[in-house]
């Protein structure tokens, strides 16, 4: 679980009047994944997965629940999904941002609990509310009921900056508390002393990873990375850092309950991933495999179509593969209540929004490479209904083997007679 901000959301743009306070909740991410994930990159070295494995066992406080590397994929993502929560932007600052963040198995220094991230994280809290009556008090914004939300701290540059001095400050003040006299400072290298104090503290625990020393950046720079963490990492941006920084190969699927309700991520490089949308059955199917993905030709669905008109040729099934060769990202978002635009943090609100399923379901797509082409989704678009290539998949059977080596004669003469032919082969 994590403290998590409710209220007014900081990653749409619903500028409604709400109260902002916060709340513990559940939080469970889910992933699925093709592919093998071989590396992640901390301060631009590069750190084997089995070390991974064994580090995200100390940062997250969980075992490992088993040795399979898509465990770690998932890992991944509970240290990167934090927007919206204090404790776990902490928690994702101490562990990838600091100038002494790395990956080892075995810390000399133990990590934050979950508990002492809580405990600092009241800080940031009574601050960003503070930053909020403030604000609101002196009406200083042009929206109509004269408050400003979550949203108008998230994507106003210096608002933010506003936000983190205050938490400098505060958070210096504490840090400065928990160190031993004639001690101005105390750093995580290769030479470390353990600090001398009295009794367990969650400030004297960030001091063995955080400078308070006044002339040093670093406590400025890690409460800028948790604020930015707070606002920014949603899940395209977490799926984003992640393929950023991770070597391997991945078709994956990413979705958090904390988003469950509105949005779910695909992303592909070096291993395939393709999304079929059926308008008339109001389905999305996704797979590693193209073929996978006509499962929604063979399916009903009573009563779920999105469309009003079913001879429409424009509602016809389309696919999606994504550009596992340069790497991209897939964002679908089909809205929540009565807020129909997709929620993206402010880092990746300049990515183009496409419509599919009939209007329903925001598209966002975002592409690893830099040369990558910048083609319309209509033109990237597969039909799969009323397509004289494309045919549904066959009946299960209960002997799939032997229905596949009684299939091998009709096969062989189906590839024979489209040589023959002028079929796709020969046109290919």
């Amino acid at each position: 679980s994590a403290s998590s901000f409710g209220g007014g959301s900081s990653d749409g743009r619903n500028r409604s009047r709400v109260v902002v306070e916060p709340r513990i909740v559940g939080v469970e991410n889910y992933i699925t994944h093709n592919g093998d994930f071989e590396f992640f990159r901390v301060r631009d070295k590069y750190y084997d997965v089995t070390l991974v494995q064994g580090w995200l066992e100390n940062v997250l406080e969980t075992p490992l629940p088993c040795t399979v590397d898509s465990a770690a994929i998932a890992g991944m993502i509970d240290l990167l999904r934090t927007q919206g929560s204090f404790a776990l932007s902490l928690r994702y600052a101490v562990c990838l941002t600091l100038s002494n963040s790395k990956v080892e198995t075995d810390p000399a220094v133990p990590y934050p609990t979950h508990a002492e991230y809580e405990e600092i994280a009241k800080i940031f809290e009574s601050s960003l509310q503070d930053v909020l009556n403030a604000s609101n008090n002196n009406n200083s914004n042009d929206d109509d009921n004269g408050m400003i939300t979550l949203e108008d701290i998230s994507s106003n540059s210096d608002r933010r900056a506003w936000l983190v001095s205050i938490i400098v400050e505060r958070l210096r003040v504490q840090l400065d508390a928990t160190l031993p006299r004639g001690n101005a400072t105390n750093f995580l290298d290769g030479s470390f002393r353990r600090l001398q104090r009295g009794g367990p503290s969650a400030m004297a625990t960030l001091a063995k990873f955080v400078s308070s020393d006044a002339e040093d950046e670093e406590l400025a720079l890690f409460i800028r990375a948790t604020v930015d963490a707070f606002f920014d990492n949603d899940l395209l941006h977490s799926t984003r850092i992640f393929l950023e920084d991770a070597k391997g190969s991945f078709g994956i699927m990413v979705s958090s309950s904390i988003d469950a309700h509105r949005q779910v991520c695909f992303a592909a490089r070096g291993q395939t991933m393709s999304i079929a949308f059926y308008p008339r059955k109001g389905l999305i199917c996704y797979g590693s495999e193209q073929a996978a993905v006509k499962a929604g030709l063979n399916y009903e669905n009573p009563g779920g179509s999105l469309v009003h008109s079913s001879f429409d040729e424009g509602h016809n099934a389309v696919r999606l593969d994504l550009d596992d060769l340069g790497g991209e990202i897939a964002l679908l978002d089909w809205g929540y209540a009565c807020d129909a635009e997709p929620a993206i943090s402010p880092p990746n609100r300049n990515l183009q929004v496409e419509k599919l399923m009939n209007g329903s379901v925001n598209v966002v797509l975002l592409q690893q490479s830099m040369n990558a082409q910048t083609n319309q989704l209509s033109k990237r678009l597969t039909l799969l209904e009323n397509n004289e290539f494309i045919e549904p998949l066959l009946d299960d059977v209960d002997d799939p083997v032997l229905a596949d080596i009684r299939d091998i004669p009709r096969v062989c003469n189906a590839i024979q007679q489209d040589w023959r032919t002028v079929g796709l082969n020969r046109m290919t």
